[in-house]
């Protein structure tokens, strides 16, 4: 498996899911085609020809909106239908700590990367083509698919996250760094010691770095690490030459600088949830030291929005997975499987499929998805259901809330869980600081009362039974075939 984003992209144009746009202007109209696109046909987008830029500086949109993108990114058949890969990552996921050294990032002598330098007064950010993505944005984002890698000054780890970089000025960036993120505090560490924090950020890279820089991986645990063990395979790194911080070997455009607490005006940005909820904020500034590309970059670009986007399915099948994985290691048996919806931005609506084996048992389950970290961070409803629903099918889901919940007594409130400036229907104060804000959860128990269940009494699902229905499908595949 080749770790690499053009290899990638040549795999997918071998599946027919990618299209060339050519001649798209950066501003609002990559935007509006990438958003119609995942709507409706949900291609790859490679964007290239813009005017007045060079031909194959390009933009790439649609990298992970499917499972069989997502599974190719890991290195697995593109055939696995989503519950398939949120039960093969999770038992991944359980055997992490065994393999995680063995996986752990390589440190290679050279990359295309440097195939380009600019320093000093050669830094020009806008030598290429970043989108301004919608109408209501703030500036243009070459930040929204990158990912982000400091270093903790104490404790020597590496984090690599996604967070949305808005372009201020040839040399300046800003960084939004939304609540509890490790960078934040990684960052707020250099700053106590009256450094400014060393950065360095990469803008085209393989999507296994999308798609782990944008999940809650647990602290101590560096993303370059985490997609290695999960593709199996070590991800290779180079070091930036002048803040020693790892990028991608298989970087198509990189910057490195440093992170001060002078601020900067951010935003407005269409965000994950669809809407432009947090307006304009007061962000850290990054000054580029120097930026890194390869001949023909390609920016990952990540279009957001009202959902289903860009940013929506890759974490759908990883949040399941990682929620699925805590239950386990919190002692809750009979999990049958878990989901997080893309209708749902994949934060806020969570389904876990659990076999009740005593009263109480689905409780269980629902307040443990439900305040977990990858559960927790911008949550809203946890539904939970018998093993015969599957989580991944929504009108299984509504099918089961409709028929099996009490809303009198089936529905549990938590008040004050963790919030976001990115909510909505969040308490928007002035001067209220990033890491006040918090909101409220619902969990809904849509399972057969374990009562009934236990002594039988619950009414029989009307359906044919697995022997007929296996015989019908083989006796009629002509009318069933896809």
């Amino acid at each position: 498996m080749s770790l690499d984003l053009r290899d990638f992209l040549d795999e997918i144009d071998s599946l027919g899911l990618l299209r060339k746009v050519r001649s798209a202007h950066w501003e609002h109209e990559v935007g509006a085609i990438a958003d119609h696109n995942v709507k409706r046909n949900k291609y790859t987008l490679l964007f290239d020809e813009f005017k007045d830029f060079p031909k194959g500086f390009r933009v790439l949109t649609g990298a992970l909106v499917d499972s069989k993108r997502f599974a190719l990114a890991l290195g697995l058949p593109p055939t696995l239908t989503d519950m398939e890969l949120v039960k093969l990552l999770k038992d991944n996921l359980a055997s992490k700590p065994k393999t995680q050294k063995k996986y752990s990032a390589k440190f290679v002598d050279s990359a295309p990367l440097f195939e380009n330098v600019m320093e000093g007064d050669e830094i020009d950010l806008y030598k290429f083509p970043t989108p301004k993505w919608f109408e209501g944005d703030g500036g243009r984002y070459i930040g929204t698919g990158d990912a982000v890698v400091t270093r903790d000054p104490e404790e020597g780890w590496i984090n690599v996250g996604s967070y949305r970089m808005m372009i201020k000025d040839e040399r300046t960036l800003s960084l939004f760094l939304e609540g509890p993120r490790h960078a934040r505090f990684m960052i707020q560490k250099y700053w106590d010691r009256g450094e400014p924090a060393p950065i360095a950020v990469s803008f085209g890279h393989h999507p296994l770095i999308q798609l782990a820089a944008g999940l809650e991986v647990p602290s101590g645990v560096s993303e370059y690490d985490y997609a290695g063990t999960l593709a199996e395979k070590p991800y290779e790194v180079i070091k930036g030459p002048i803040t020693g911080l790892p990028l991608p070997a298989d970087s198509e455009l990189a910057i490195e600088g440093y992170v001060y607490q002078e601020r900067t005006s951010e935003g407005p940005f269409g965000e994950f949830m669809g809407y432009y909820s947090s307006g304009t904020t007061e962000s850290p500034t990054v000054k580029v030291e120097a930026v890194y590309h390869r001949n023909d970059p390609i920016i990952l670009g990540a279009c957001v929005g009202k959902p289903p986007h860009d940013t929506v399915y890759f974490r759908c099948p990883m949040r399941a997975a990682l929620i699925w994985d805590i239950l386990g290691k919190a002692g809750i048996e009979g999990i049958k499987g878990v989901w997080c919806h893309p209708a749902g931005y994949s934060r806020a609506f969570t389904v876990v499929s659990v076999e009740q084996m005593f009263a109480g048992h689905a409780r269980m389950a629902g307040y443990v998805a439900c305040q977990c970290r990858p559960g927790a961070i911008s949550g809203r409803y946890v539904v939970v259901v018998d093993e015969d629903i599957d989580p991944s099918n929504l009108d299984d889901v509504v099918w089961a809330m409709c028929s099996r919940s009490e809303p009198a007594t089936g529905i549990e409130i938590i008040r004050g869980s963790l919030g976001t400036p990115l909510d909505p229907i969040g308490d928007h104060q002035s001067g209220k600081h990033i890491l006040e804000y918090t909101s409220n959860r619902a969990i809904i128990f849509a399972v057969k009362p374990f009562a009934r269940l236990l002594k039988g009494e619950f009414p029989r699902v009307v359906e044919p039974s697995p022997e007929v229905k296996a015989r019908v499908l083989k006796k009629w595949s002509d009318i069933f075939a896809d």
